[in-house]
């Protein structure tokens, strides 16, 4: 295994924004796009460590990231190919090991994920070696196909960036992004390997820490989106990870209004046709 790494500044309070990464890189540019924006552009306090898993699609995040680095003059990255199937669980705890430079403010973080310099600033001030770890609720986007159904063509990512019920809800039962020191990750035992793929790692490790004398800090933070991606749920899962799966793949489509609409679709036409024929009737009359 690999690691090409760079130094990193050492003054504020340093975040490793870590994501796991297999494929994808369609969604790796959008998000590189987000980080070079609030985190080079604005913060600078930050370090990204990708670990990637696979061949396919590493030359073009590696051309990404070294296109990024000349343009903005920044360093502060890591790229960790890993030649394994792909783990989520397993990709952050190789880049939580991966820091050589003593403590530091991980985030757990994934490619969908866009966040702003207030969300930045919350998981500093919310976290605390050996006394505060923090698990922020995600504002999680619906399908803008469903949402902008209407429209010839859904408004862009920035657009789609609002609070309101139609256009996505608040993630309550995800515990995926994270805040939380690197004493603390290898402390409490870090996540269970033994998941692999879609599972349920996430939710694990925060019971780990509620049984902790850590405090959980938990709150819905306004500058953190999860962006929508057609989820598959593989064969290979068990029952309990394939339960789980369809269950957030049903809740990350649309609200339950227009999954209504869409479900009564042949109703509310039929009736639209039924009005349509009485008032051309009364019109003839």
């Amino acid at each position: 295994m690999k690691v090409r790494s760079t130094s990193v500044e050492t003054s504020g309070i340093i975040i490793n924004i870590i994501v796991p990464l297999a494929g994808r890189v369609d969604t790796f540019s959008q998000f590189l796009h987000n980080f070079r924006e609030v985190c080079v552009q604005q913060d600078r306090r930050v370090h990204l460590t990708v670990v990637y898993f696979g061949r396919g699609g590493l030359q073009e995040v590696t051309s990404s990231l070294e296109k990024m680095s000349r343009e903005e003059s920044f360093s502060n990255y890591t790229l960790i190919p890993v030649e394994e199937e792909f783990s989520r669980g397993r990709g952050l705890d190789v880049g939580a090991h991966a820091w050589k430079g003593g403590d530091v403010l991980m985030f757990f973080c994934d490619v969908d994920i866009h966040f702003t310099l207030d969300f930045l600033n919350s998981c500093r001030l919310h976290t605390a070696p050996n006394k505060k770890v923090f698990y922020p609720v995600v504002f999680s986007l619906y399908n803008p196909a469903i949402v902008y159904g209407n429209l010839e063509l859904a408004p862009s990512v920035d657009q789609q960036l609002i609070h309101k019920k139609d256009a996505g809800f608040w993630r309550d039962f995800g515990f995926g992004m994270t805040c939380q020191y690197r004493s603390d990750f290898l402390n409490i035992g870090g996540f269970d390997l033994e998941v692999k793929g879609w599972g349920v790692e996430d939710v694990h490790l925060y019971r780990k820490y509620l049984r902790s004398d850590l405090i959980v800090v938990r709150t819905p933070v306004s500058g953190l989106f999860h962006l929508w991606h057609e989820k598959r749920c593989a064969d290979e899962l068990t029952p309990e990870q394939y339960r789980m799966c369809i269950q957030s793949k049903a809740m990350n489509e649309a609200s339950h209004s227009h999954l209504g609409m869409l479900v009564f679709r042949e109703e509310i036409e039929s009736h639209l046709r039924k009005q349509a024929f009485k008032t051309q009737s009364k019109a003839e009359e």
